[in-house]
C-alpha cells in the first residue's frame, strides 16, 4: 500500500483534478479549459486532460481562452462536393489553424455534432456543434428547418419540371437560364439532398447541387473550403 502511494505522488495527479481545485470549478469545466488549450504546464500547451503534473510543476490558466472553452460554440464550412463530412475533415479544415491561432486545441473539436448532414455528392453549407441548444433546434423533425439548395442542371430545363418540385412545403423556381445550363433554386423543410440530387440527375443531368441556406443562415460570405465560428447574436 504505501509503495503504490508513493508511485502515485510521484507521478503526480491528473492535470483537470490540478485545474479544478485552482479555479475551484468543476472537473468537467477544468476538461474543458484544457482541451481548448487555455492551460499550461511549465510554459507549454496541454490538452490532455488525463496528463499528470508534479506537484513542483507550474500550471496556468488562460483566462480569455478560458471563457471561450466554456462557451458553446457552433462552425459553419463551405463543403466541397468531393470530400465527406464528418469529423476528420472538420479537423483539418478547422483543428490545425484554429489551434495555430490560439483559439482552441483540435480535442474540442471531437466533441462536436453534425446535424443535418450534407452527402458527398452535395456541396455548400454544412454545421457542426456542440451547443445543446442550436442541435435540439436543428434536429427537431416536429418543425423542421427550413432549407434552401441551389442545382445547376444541363441544358435547358422544361417547365413541367419546376411544376414537379413545386408541392406542399416545397418551392421551386428558375434562377438562370441559358442554352447549357439551367440554376433552380429550391427552398422547403425537411429536404433530403441525396434524394433531391438523384430525382434531379433522373430529370436532367445535374452537374452541381449546393445547400445555400438552412433557416436564416446564408453560405455567404464562406467561399468554398473556407469556415467560421458563428457570433453569439446569430441564428437559425
Amino acid at each position: 500500500m504505501l509503495k503504490d502511494l508513493m508511485i502515485s505522488t510521484d507521478e503526480g495527479i491528473r492535470l483537470a483534478k490540478r485545474v479544478a481545485a485552482a479555479q475551484n470549478c468543476s472537473r468537467r469545466e477544468a476538461e474543458a479549459l484544457i482541451v481548448a488549450g487555455g492551460v499550461q504546464v511549465a510554459g507549454q500547451v496541454v490538452t490532455d486532460p488525463a496528463r499528470r503534473v508534479k506537484d513542483l510543476q507550474a500550471v496556468s490558466v488562460n483566462r480569455l481562452v478560458s471563457m471561450a472553452a466554456l462557451a458553446p460554440m457552433t462552425l459553419v464550412l463551405f463543403k466541397p462536393s468531393d470530400r465527406v463530412a464528418n469529423l476528420a475533415w472538420l479537423q483539418d479544415m478547422a483543428g490545425l489553424k484554429a489551434a495555430q491561432a490560439g483559439l482552441w486545441g483540435p480535442e474540442r473539436l471531437a466533441k462536436m455534432n453534425m446535424p443535418l448532414p450534407l452527402a458527398k455528392p452535395a456541396s455548400g453549407l454544412c454545421i457542426f456543434s456542440d451547443d445543446v441548444a442550436v442541435l435540439r433546434h436543428l434536429e427537431d423533425r416536429r418543425s423542421p428547418m427550413e432549407q434552401e439548395w441551389m442545382a445547376t442542371l444541363g441544358g435547358e430545363v422544361p417547365g413541367s419540371l419546376v411544376k414537379a418540385l413545386n408541392g406542399p412545403g416545397l418551392r421551386a423556381s428558375i434562377n438562370r437560364q441559358t442554352e447549357q445550363m439551367t440554376v433552380l433554386r429550391i427552398a422547403g423543410k425537411d429536404i433530403d439532398g441525396l434524394d433531391l440530387g438523384r430525382w434531379l440527375d433522373s430529370q436532367c443531368p445535374l452537374q452541381d447541387l449546393r445547400r445555400q441556406r438552412v433557416g436564416r443562415l446564408s453560405l455567404a460570405p464562406l467561399e468554398l473550403g473556407q469556415w467560421r465560428q458563428l457570433e453569439a447574436y446569430e441564428r437559425f
